[in-house]
């Protein structure tokens, strides 16, 4: 196992952990470039690292290979790599507590809940919610890819009495019961603590 609070060069990481991605943590700031770095450090567990160089978009993507493997990682955190699997990129948003940016089904369904409960103005007749895309992680396959509008009480019951049985696509009504299958699966075994 590796020491939390040290710092690695992303070299030393991937000498001794399988690398699962690595991603900007920032969308659309160039200033911004800080490194999001997947390792998976355990046999159900993924590990994510921050880069700490503190260096633009651009400054990375003008690195070579042996530059880039010498840039300084800290840990930030650990994640079930189940939890990774499937993930919902919320591309496009009419809420401020619900920026675009990748979500397990499990926190937007949690975050969608919330904002139901909050009094929507909308202006001008159109609709509040979120446009989103629902993918495999393991194969960056799309699986599915709607829009949420608020007040349909929640992101899994929008799929479940909404999408699902008003999906024609055959693809994309089997893509969406795998989702849900995989959802019911994730809650039964946080509820049973495996």
């Amino acid at each position: 196992m590796f020491d939390k609070n040290k710092t690695y060069k992303l070299k030393d990481l991937l000498n001794n952990y399988g690398m699962l991605n690595i991603e900007f943590k920032y969308y659309g700031n160039n200033n911004k470039g800080d490194l999001i770095l997947y390792m998976k450090t355990g046999t159900d567990k993924v590990s994510v690292f921050t880069s700490l160089d503190n260096k633009g978009k651009y400054d990375y993507l003008k690195l070579n290979e042996e530059e880039a493997l010498e840039v300084d990682f800290k840990f930030d955190k650990e994640v079930d790599e189940v939890d990774l699997d499937i993930a919902v990129l919320v591309l496009r948003t009419s809420d401020v507590n619900i920026p675009s940016a990748r979500y397990s089904i499990e926190t937007l369904d949690k975050l969608t809940k919330e904002q139901d409960q909050e009094f929507r103005n909308n202006l001008d007749g159109l609709e509040d919610g979120i446009c989103y895309s629902i993918v495999d992680n393991n194969t960056a396959m799309t699986l599915y890819d709607g829009i949420y509008i608020f007040g349909t009480g929640g992101f899994v019951n929008d799929l479940i009495n909404n999408k699902l049985p008003n999906e024609k696509n055959k693809l994309k009504k089997q893509n969406l019961q795998l989702i849900l299958d995989y959802y019911k699966n994730n809650e039964k075994e946080a509820s049973y603590g495996l």
